[in-house]
């Protein structure tokens, strides 16, 4: 490095490494280096929108915007600036801002990722029916996606249509058998249409793909309450406050699951506890 101090893509690359840290060390260092290749090549794109990237992961939405900004003033057809803009307008709540940047990043290029982004900001702006069409434009273009499947189904779970919906998560499992939410949605699809062995098969597998969400724990709890198995239920429950402690909702499941096994000293103790944290 010290040979070629002016050979920023080096220092980019080298940024781009502590970025994959995840560490506020690495978040740090990454900034320094980007800077650094800004400093010999203030024209460099790729320096913006990496130090843009760093920034906003790091909660830093004014100075990553200013740096996404920066890009697109030196090339206004940059597409990488412009969507990573417009997630940032949308992380600020700037919806028009953040519409305006992804349709001209789809009007350069429109890609299934750009495509499934302006999907998502014109749900956001509460247009569902330019959102649908932006998804199966997006399949369109890449059958395989499984993002554009997995935010259609979304819509469709949203506008309460649970068969398309669950159609839909069938479809981003198949593309991306590892996506614990695609999993976890479907589960809650096939509770609604009242397959509950098959949610119970779903809500196993996302456990297994994420033994820390809590949720998952909770869902599964609900739905073993639902089908009489209150032990099971009382489980989940009880998993799920051990990796979220502070929650009023499970606490108040949780209470059920022990009153319909009659354990009503200790169902009344978890009421009062959801009720004191509701209360905060």
């Amino acid at each position: 490095m010290s040979l070629k101090e002016h050979f920023t893509q080096a220092y980019i690359s080298r940024g781009n490494v502590y970025v994959s840290l995840n560490s506020s060390e690495g978040y740090k260092k990454s900034k320094r280096d980007y800077c650094r290749a800004l400093h010999y090549d203030p024209t460099n794109l790729t320096a913006h929108t990496n130090l843009g990237i760093a920034l906003q992961s790091y909660g830093k939405m004014n100075e990553a915007w200013k740096q996404f900004t920066a890009a697109i003033h030196i090339d206004e057809k940059c597409c990488s600036a412009l969507e990573a803009r417009s997630i940032v307008n949308l992380q600020m709540g700037h919806l028009f801002g953040a519409f305006c940047d992804i349709n001209t990043a789809v009007n350069l290029n429109p890609t299934s990722t750009m495509l499934t982004n302006r999907g998502v900001i014109q749900q956001y702006m509460k247009d569902p029916t330019n959102a649908m069409s932006d998804f199966q434009q997006a399949i369109a273009a890449d059958p395989k996606y499984s993002l554009a499947y997995f935010n259609a189904a979304n819509l469709y779970f949203n506008m309460r249509i649970f068969e398309k919906a669950l159609r839909y998560y069938d479809l981003a499992v198949i593309h991306s058998k590892d996506d614990e939410g695609a999993v976890l949605n479907r589960a809650i699809a096939k509770v609604l249409l009242k397959d509950y062995e098959g949610a119970l098969v779903d809500f196993d597998a996302a456990i297994k793909l994420n033994p820390f969400a809590a949720h998952s724990y909770f869902n599964r709890g609900n739905l073993h309450l639902t089908m009489g198995q209150n032990a099971l239920a009382e489980e989940d429950y009880r998993k799920a406050l051990s990796l979220q402690p502070n929650d009023s909702s499970s606490y108040s499941q949780l209470a059920v699951a022990l009153g319909r096994q009659f354990k009503k000293v200790e169902a009344l103790d978890n009421y009062k506890l959801a009720i004191k944290l509701n209360e905060r």
